[in-house]
């Protein structure tokens, strides 16, 4: 410690994470509907025809919304636990640390992750929260312990 200070993070906004948010939910459907796509050519190609392929997509098509929302964490879980930022945190700059600026674990993601539904359930009041938060954290922060700064190249 030569008497010099750590710089403080620059925490990331409301409109730099709602951006980044919304990214992440345009390349959510994205994928998904490309799944969907290989699922759809893969029956085409077992009976290419039209009389039992529909009744074989609505079969699926119940499948396909309960696997969504776990289309949607496995997303979330694997980026934020892995790189400690999505698709859409990537593209903005963003990264999500823990308070004390050290990685994300997994387990932390899926904290932060519970705590999405804690930030969302109440109309977004959670999300919103980050605007007056004095290190413009939402409510699922609060509950992980974690912080989304902007990402500073060394």
């Amino acid at each position: 410690m030569n008497g010099e200070i750590a710089p403080q993070p620059q925490y990331a906004g409301f409109l730099a994470r709602g951006m980044a948010l919304g990214i992440d939910i345009l390349l959510i459907h994205l994928l998904y509907f490309c799944c969907l796509c290989a699922v759809a050519a893969a029956l085409w190609a077992h009976s290419p025809h039209w009389p039992v392929l529909l009744p074989s997509i609505l079969f699926c098509l119940p499948l396909f919304l309960l696997t969504f929302p776990l289309f949607i964490a496995v997303y979330f879980l694997a980026l934020h636990g892995w790189q400690g930022q999505t698709l859409g945190k990537m593209f903005m700059g963003l990264r999500v640390v823990r308070a004390d600026g050290g990685e994300v674990t997994p387990g932390l993601a899926f904290l932060r992750f519970i705590g999405y539904g804690l930030s969302i359930l109440p109309l977004g009041l959670g999300l919103f929260w980050s605007i007056i938060d004095r290190e413009k954290c939402a409510w699922h922060d609060h509950v992980a312990a974690t912080r989304v700064i902007m990402n500073v190249c060394s």
